[in-house]
C-alpha cells in the first residue's frame, strides 16, 4: 500500500504538470478567475449604486489613510490626502465653473497628481472628463476640442507653457473657456471647502455608461473620442490588478506613460485604486529620468507602451542596470526581438504583455517568466478557448482592398488556420450592440466602420480590430501588424514589423530605430516597402554599412520581404505611448523632391545591393522603363 500510495504521489503531479503544460489550465483558471470575481463585485457595487470610483477611493481612505497612493517626483500622498484633494477640486469646480452632472470637461495636463485630482474631482460631482493629448497643437487640438463638445477645458500650466493652449482654442473656439491651473489656482483648490458630494451626484452609474472620453492615438488621422465605460474603470481596472497580482501593501506600480491614454489611466492609475495600490508617476518618458525615478519610488512594477523597451536599451550599459525592486514589467508593444534582451538586461523575472483597444470589449493576455511565449501577446488554452472561442475569431483578409475576404458564393468571411495571419474580431450580442461596444463620441459613421455583420451567419456582428494576428497551435497569440501596415508586393503579403523586426536586430546594432511601410511607385503593381532608419551614430552612411545590412537581411528575411528602399532620417516620430507614426514618412515616399534636404540619402536595392536612389533612377521610374 505505501508503495501505491508513494506511485500515486508522484505520479499526479506529473500528470497535472503535462495537463498543465499542453492545455495551460493554471494559466486559463488564473485569468478566469480574476475576470469572474470583477464581474462579480461590479454587479453588486451596480446594484448596491456604489459602482463610482469614489466610493472607491473614499473606503481606502477610510480603512488605509495613511498608506500612499500616488508618488510624484519624490513627493507621496496618502489615500486620505488623495481623497480630500479630489473633493476639495470637486467642489471648486462646481463653485467656480458651474459643472453639472453629466458635463464634458477637457483635461490637458503632463502627468502629475494634480491631473488626477482633477480627473477624480471632476467625477466626484458627476462632470465627464475628456483627456486631450498635451502634444497637439493647431487644427488637430482645435479638432479634439471640438469633437468632445466641451465648454470648458483645464489645461496644466507646464503644458500652457510649452504649446499655449489657452490662445490657440479661444481664436477657433472663444464659446470654450479655458482654466490654466498654475500655482496660484492650485494653491486656491488645495484651500477650498471640504462638503463632501452628495450621492445624487455620484448615483445611477451603470457598467454600460459613459465614464470618460479617451483619444485614439492619432497614428492614423486625427484623434477620435472612444467612449470608456465604468466597466473599464471599474472591472477591467482590477483585472489587470489581479491578474499582475498586485499586492496592495507592498507593490509599487511605476508608469510614465501618458495618463491621457487607457494604458497609464485604466490600467496603472484606475487598477492601483481599485485594490488600493501605489501608483507612481513620471511626468512623462525620458531614457534619463526613467530608472532613477524607478528606484527612488521604490517600484516592484513599471508598465511600458509600444517601443519604451527598446528605447531603454539604447541606453550605454551600466552597472545600475539591475539595481532596483522590479519584479514585473506590464504592458503592451513589447517586440519580440527586444523581448529576451530587455529580461535579460534588467533582471526582471516575469513580462506581462497584453493586446487591446481602447474602442474594443476584449483583450488577449500573456504572463511569461521563461523562453516559452516570449513576443506573444496572449496565451489561450483549452479553458479559455472553451469559455471564449466561439466569441473571438482571426479571419482572412484581401490585402489588396484591406478588406476582410468573403466567400463569392455565400458572401461569409472565412476563419484562418492556426498558424496563419488574418484579422482578428471580436463576437458582438447584434440583438443589443451597444451593451458592449460603444465606439466613437457622437461619430456614428467610424462607429460603424468599425463593425462587421454577416460574418458567418447571417444576422451575426462582430467588431473589426483592424489588427493582424496569428494563434499558434499550441495556443499561442501573436500581433503581426495593422493591416495598413501589411503591404502586397511580388504577390506576396509583407509584414512591417516582421521587416523593422529584423532590421533592428542586427547584431552590430547598425540601426538604432526604424519605421517601415509600403509606397504605391508609377508603372508598378503592388507597394514597394521603404524602411526609413536611424543609424547608430558611429556608423557612417556608405557602401560599406549597406553591404553589412543587406547580407544580414538576406538571412534574416525572405526575399520577398527585403525593403527596396532603405531611407536614412534623423529620427523616427512616435506618439505619447511610444507608437511609430508612419502617416508624414509614407507621403513622402522615395520622391527626391519629397525627401530632399534630409538627414540621409536613399538607398535601394538595385543589381543585387543597396545603392543611393537618385532622381535619374526616379525619373526612369516614372518612365516605366525600370523593372523591379
Amino acid at each position: 500500500m505505501a508503495a501505491a500510495a508513494a506511485a500515486i504521489a508522484l505520479t499526479v503531479p506529473a500528470i497535472a504538470g503535462y495537463l498543465d503544460a499542453k492545455y495551460h489550465l493554471l494559466t486559463d483558471l488564473h485569468l478566469i478567475s480574476s475576470l469572474a470575481f470583477c464581474r462579480i463585485q461590479c454587479a453588486i457595487r451596480e446594484k448596491r449604486d456604489r459602482l463610482h470610483p469614489f466610493y472607491v477611493l473614499e473606503e481606502h481612505a477610510q480603512k488605509f489613510p495613511e498608506r500612499t497612493w500616488l508618488w510624484f517626483q519624490g513627493k507621496e500622498y496618502s489615500y486620505k490626502q488623495g481623497y480630500e484633494a479630489v473633493i476639495r477640486h470637486g467642489n471648486w469646480f462646481r463653485d467656480e465653473c458651474g459643472v453639472k452632472k453629466g458635463d464634458i470637461i477637457a483635461i490637458d495636463f503632463m502627468n502629475c497628481p494634480e491631473m488626477i485630482f482633477i480627473w477624480m474631482g471632476l467625477w466626484a460631482v458627476g462632470g465627464i472628463p475628456a483627456f486631450y493629448n498635451y502634444n497637439l497643437t493647431g487644427d488637430a487640438l482645435v479638432h479634439v476640442v471640438k469633437v468632445s463638445t466641451a465648454k470648458l477645458a483645464i489645461v496644466g500650466h507646464r503644458v500652457e507653457e510649452t504649446v499655449g493652449v489657452k490662445k490657440q482654442i479661444n481664436e477657433a473656439l472663444p464659446e470654450v473657456n479655458v482654466v490654466i491651473f498654475d500655482e496660484a489656482l492650485e494653491n486656491t483648490v488645495a484651500n477650498w471647502r471640504m462638503d463632501r458630494p452628495e450621492d445624487e451626484l455620484l448615483s445611477g452609474a451603470k457598467l454600460a455608461d459613459m465614464a470618460a472620453l479617451v483619444y485614439t492615438s492619432g497614428t492614423t488621422g486625427l484623434p477620435k473620442p472612444a467612449i470608456v465605460t465604468w466597466w473599464k474603470n471599474t472591472g477591467a481596472s482590477k483585472f489587470v490588478a489581479l491578474w499582475l497580482k498586485l499586492n496592495p501593501g507592498k507593490d509599487r506600480y511605476y508608469t510614465a506613460m501618458p495618463i491621457y491614454h487607457s494604458s497609464a489611466a485604466l490600467f496603472n492609475i484606475m487598477a492601483c485604486l481599485q485594490v488600493g495600490a501605489t501608483s507612481c508617476i513620471g511626468e512623462k518618458f525620458s531614457n534619463r529620468t526613467f530608472w532613477p525615478e524607478v528606484r527612488a519610488s521604490g517600484s516592484t512594477v513599471l508598465q511600458y507602451v509600444g517601443e519604451t523597451c527598446r528605447y531603454l536599451l539604447t541606453a550605454p550599459p551600466s552597472p545600475d542596470d539591475r539595481n532596483h525592486n522590479v519584479t514585473k514589467a506590464f504592458g503592451n508593444g513589447l517586440r519580440g526581438d527586444v523581448w529576451k534582451e530587455f529580461r535579460d538586461r534588467f533582471g526582471i523575472q516575469t513580462i506581462g504583455e497584453f493586446y487591446a483597444a481602447t474602442e474594443g470589449m476584449s483583450a488577449t493576455w500573456n504572463m511569461n517568466t521563461g523562453d516559452w511565449g516570449i513576443g506573444a501577446v496572449g496565451v489561450a488554452g483549452a479553458l479559455v478557448n472553451l469559455m471564449q472561442g466561439s466569441k473571438t475569431a482571426i479571419v482572412d483578409i484581401d490585402y489588396e482592398t484591406e478588406e476582410i475576404w468573403r466567400d463569392p458564393a455565400t458572401g461569409f468571411c472565412k476563419k484562418v488556420p492556426n498558424g496563419e495571419r488574418g484579422e482578428m474580431i471580436f463576437k458582438l450580442d447584434e440583438n443589443d450592440i451597444s451593451a458592449s461596444y460603444k465606439g466613437y463620441y457622437k461619430n456614428e459613421k467610424a462607429s460603424m466602420s468599425k463593425l462587421l455583420r454577416d460574418v458567418f451567419k447571417k444576422g451575426d456582428v462582430w467588431f473589426r480590430t483592424g489588427d493582424v494576428l496569428t494563434v499558434t497551435n499550441d495556443g499561442l497569440i501573436y500581433f503581426n501588424d495593422r493591416i495598413g501596415d501589411t503591404y502586397r508586393w511580388k504577390s506576396e503579403n509583407v509584414s512591417t514589423m516582421e521587416v523593422s523586426n529584423a532590421i533592428n536586430s542586427h547584431p552590430r546594432k547598425v540601426v538604432l530605430d526604424s519605421a517601415v511601410f509600403g509606397v504605391p511607385l508609377p508603372n508598378l503593381d503592388g507597394n514597394a516597402g521603404v524602411a526609413c532608419v536611424v543609424l547608430h551614430p558611429e556608423v557612417k552612411e556608405d557602401q560599406a554599412t549597406f553591404d553589412e545590412l543587406l547580407t544580414y537581411l538576406q538571412k534574416s528575411l525572405p526575399r520577398y520581404a527585403l525593403p527596396l528602399f532603405i531611407r536614412v532620417i534623423g529620427e523616427v516620430e512616435r506618439t505619447g505611448n511610444n507608437k511609430v507614426v508612419k502617416g508624414g514618412l509614407r507621403k513622402q515616399g522615395v520622391d527626391p523632391e519629397k525627401t530632399a534636404g534630409q538627414a540621409g540619402g536613399v538607398w535601394w536595392l538595385k543589381d543585387g545591393k543597396y545603392q543611393l536612389f537618385t532622381n535619374n533612377d526616379w525619373s526612369e521610374i516614372k518612365a516605366g522603363r525600370v523593372k523591379l
